[in-house]
């Protein structure tokens, strides 16, 4: 579970902290241009160290940096709890005048509070003792490796490389894959690759996805792979026959965008329930939905927390902000485009009446709860 990050000089976050360690599901609420999707792409960076992509020119631009000040160093810190081992990895960026490319300024990873590496420009310090340097423009987690009975820089690359950061467009998803894959992509396209891998790795979690998908689609009967040409399958869904024996399969791209999510929701939950604990941040997950439908996907999601899964999600939707308690619900606020975003937990900011009006009279994301000074009722 990851329990702190903390970003600083990354587009509108500056000494930014959103605090999770007590929050194994968080709703995350602002304006437009309040830092809901800055948050995501940070987490976004580390899960692209975390899948080797190692190249600072390719994670971060000089646009990046808070305001263009790149006299200032960027930094990304991450606190979590995984396997009862408790981690810390942080990276800091500098880009020198006239330098062309962002590079590394300092970088750690801490384990159980014992350093497994620590950075400083181009020296590598190992907990063995031994000593190398590396270009400046590389981040070093993803090329370091450990003895084979130290697998502290694996785990955490294994998380976040297996992190689920989703906005979905479901007009990609069409069911087709030619290869399995681990890691879900952004805009869940690869949602067949990622299904076909889960259930070639673990066959058990096909009950689990059957029974998720059920809940949410009660007519659905069963999905597989149909081969499709030399190397691909397509996914064909299954649905059971109203008054008559036997079932209807259609192609997995003829189903509605609000279904498409809730099979995506179902192999979230089915890889959360059979593999390792899934950290999922799903940005706006009631965007194709109904009314009716919010609830069951959005309190299925939060059910990940229940096998140490943990589940974040940003929103404007009235049904999704009630789901979540104020506790579990962090406001962020910027006062303007020429000051930082700050995240603070909604039991803190207080408001007249039904939170939904309070919203909609600016009272919560205006300026940090500016309308008034009584409590919620």
């Amino acid at each position: 579970m990851i329990e702190r990050l903390y970003v600083h000089n990354f587009r509108c976050l500056e000494n930014f902290s959103l605090e999770l360690a007590d929050r194994p599901s968080a709703l995350l609420i602002g304006k437009n241009g309040s830092g809901k999707s800055t948050v995501l792409d940070a987490f976004r960076l580390l899960q692209r160290i975390g899948r080797g992509e190692g190249r600072i020119r390719d994670l971060v631009s000089a646009g990046d940096f808070a305001q263009h000040r790149m006299d200032r160093p960027m930094r990304f810190a991450v606190d979590l709890t995984h396997a009862d081992r408790r981690f810390r990895y942080e990276i800091a960026l500098e880009w020198p005048p006239k330098f062309r490319e962002a590079r590394v300024l300092d970088e750690a990873l801490v384990l159980d509070g014992i350093d497994i590496f620590r950075r400083k420009h181009s020296q590598i310090q190992l907990a063995g003792g031994q000593s190398f340097g590396l270009d400046w423009h590389t981040a070093a987690l993803p090329i370091v490796n450990q003895r084979p009975d130290e697998e502290g820089i694996a785990e955490l690359k294994v998380f976040f490389a297996n992190m689920i950061l989703v906005n979905p467009v479901p007009a990609r998803m069409t069911g087709y894959a030619e290869e399995p894959s681990p890691e879900l992509d952004d805009d869940a396209a690869n949602f067949a690759a990622c299904l076909r891998f889960l259930l070639g790795q673990k066959p058990a979690a096909y009950a689990t996805f059957e029974q998720q998908v059920r809940a949410f689609i009660p007519d659905f009967a069963a999905i597989e792979n149909v081969e499709r040409g030399e190397r691909g399958t397509q996914l064909i869904v299954k649905f059971e026959r109203p008054e008559t024996p036997g079932t209807l399969g259609i192609e997995f791209k003829a189903l509605s965008d609000g279904e498409k999510c809730f099979f995506l929701a179902a192999y979230i939950i089915a890889s959360n329930r059979n593999s390792v604990p899934v950290f999922c941040l799903w940005d706006e997950p009631d965007n194709h939905l109904s009314l009716s439908e919010v609830g069951p996907l959005v309190l299925g999601l939060r059910k990940l927390t229940n096998r140490s899964g943990q589940f974040l999600a940003t929103t404007y939707h009235p049904e999704t902000i009630r789901i979540f308690s104020h506790e579990t619900t962090l406001v962020l606020n910027r006062r303007s485009h020429l000051e930082p975003s700050v995240a603070r937990p909604l039991a803190e900011i207080p408001y007249h009446g039904d939170l939904i009006h309070a919203l909609i009279r600016d009272e919560i994301m205006g300026s940090e709860g500016k309308g008034t000074s009584s409590r919620f009722l």
